[in-house]
């Protein structure tokens, strides 16, 4: 008796295990042939408004989930179009087998997912996304409209939609090569990257209005500034954005910053204003370490023009009290199109490009130094007294033109004119005094002007 309901039972068990089996594997059965690849584009396409393409594969996967892989899947929107390496659907098997399409959670696996800005309230507002978790690993995702793009890149996260609507944002992304993290909660979205202490939170994210705040704490990105605290009024019309300053304050300057894409080029601009700053605390180390490191990593942060004004300024000796900067970040160059540091009775005026070439860091430089009274100068700064007497007693201009090595902190002069322009052999023995008397092999030497003197 107990053999023969031992062989029920088995019998049974082997049964329902069979079914189970069958059941779960039947889709493996499905024929996703162009009609139903093409009734999957369309759902898609409905879903966030582009024009999908599926170009790869569709296969049904058991492994961790019953689940739908869609490999290649081109993206096309506004003239923008992007490739996504896989997108993962988490399915019904009876739905499947009843010739439905259902799905649950998404994952986006790789690739670039474009997003165009003009239509960022429908992608953030997706009635079939209620109640669902789009999944990120390592997706470049490129923001654009009209007339700009930017990208963050590797971002990997999950969006979860609730009452239609984006709920909650959690996950990480780099720019460039730093590290951000993301999380958006109740219409608040928070950014921080660990790596250069930097948090930033924006209320009323998907209004029109919006407030913005940034704490930033990194004595090692901007020479001398070891805090940040501002916060902004955001508003946007169109295309057009603007940012306005209701309070920037760092430990050695506050005024105020405006940044806004309103212009005929529509770029991002910076524009800054600041009043007695104390630039004494700035040390030569800091401002070598910013042309040497930071200034490219700004480079690779954003592209746009920083136009920054700081007037009546604290500096040692005091030779100048204003600055004023025009600078374009480019794809990774630095573009100096204008800086004056300036007094009374000095100038100094400063163009060029900093550009990465193989694994040099090269700034090509027009340079076009000038004073009231050569003699005074050096007898304001020069610590070595027995100069003054070699100094001119009167006006002074030079004008220079060549490269600096940044990373060898090496200068290499190709013109240069003090009332008439060096030959060639001045310029190989100014070459060789510049780099073995004023700044030997240190870059922080470049910006100690008494060293200058030694010249004379």
């Amino acid at each position: 008796m107990l053999k023969k309901n031992a062989k029920k039972l088995l019998i049974s068990i082997l049964f329902l295990v069979f079914s189970v089996t069958a059941y779960v594997c039947s889709p493996f059965l499905i024929n996703f042939n162009d009609d139903k690849k093409t009734g999957i584009e369309n759902l898609i396409s409905e879903l966030i408004f582009y024009k999908v393409n599926i170009k790869g594969n569709i296969q049904y996967k058991l492994n961790p989930l019953p689940s739908l892989e869609i490999s290649e899947v081109h993206i096309t929107n506004d003239e923008e179009n992007s490739i996504l390496n896989k997108i993962v659907l988490n399915v019904s098997i009876f739905d499947l087998l009843k010739n439905k399409f259902s799905y649950k959670n998404i994952l986006i696996n790789s690739g670039e997912f474009i997003i165009n800005l003009n239509n960022l309230e429908v992608l953030s507002s997706i009635e079939e996304f209620d109640n669902k978790k789009i999944n990120f690993e390592k997706v470049n995702i490129k923001f654009f409209d009209n007339k700009q793009t930017f990208s963050i890149n590797e971002f990997s996260g999950n969006i979860l939609y609730k009452n239609k609507k984006i709920d909650k944002i959690n996950g990480k992304f780099y720019v460039g090569e730093i590290l951000f993290k993301i999380k958006f909660k109740e219409n608040q979205l928070s950014l921080k990257s660990p790596e250069i202490n930097f948090k930033a939170s924006i209320e009323n994210f998907l209004n029109t209005k919006k407030l913005i705040k940034l704490d930033y704490n990194n004595s090692s990105i901007f020479p001398g500034v070891d805090s940040i605290f501002t916060s902004f009024t955001y508003e946007q019309n169109e295309n057009k954005f603007s940012l306005i300053t209701k309070e920037f304050e760092t430990n050695i300057f506050s005024g105020i910053i405006n940044i806004n894409n309103n212009n005929d080029k529509n770029i991002i601009v910076l524009d800054g204003y600041f009043e007695n700053s104390k630039f004494k605390k700035i040390s030569k180390t800091d401002l070598a370490t910013f042309l040497s490191q930071n200034l490219n990593l700004l480079a690779n942060l954003f592209d746009g023009r920083v136009k920054l004004s700081f007037n009546n300024f604290k500096s040692d000796k005091e030779v100048f009290e204003n600055i004023k900067l025009n600078v374009l970040f480019q794809n990774g160059d630095v573009f100096f199109e204008d800086i004056d540091i300036y007094s009374d009775n000095n100038s100094i005026n400063i163009k060029g490009r900093n550009v990465t070439y193989q694994k040099d860091n090269l700034l090509f430089y027009d340079f076009i130094f000038s004073t009231k009274n050569l003699k005074r100068l050096c007898s304001q700064i020069c610590n070595d007294k027995s100069l003054i007497d070699r100094a001119i007693d009167g006006e002074f201009k030079l004008q220079s033109k060549g490269i600096l090595n940044i990373n060898k902190s090496k200068i290499t002069v190709q013109e240069n004119f003090v009332n008439r322009q060096f030959n060639d052999n001045e310029i190989q023995k100014l070459n060789t005094n510049l780099n073995s008397i004023v700044i030997f092999g240190k870059l922080e030497n470049l910006f100690d002007l008494p060293r200058y003197f030694t010249l004379l």
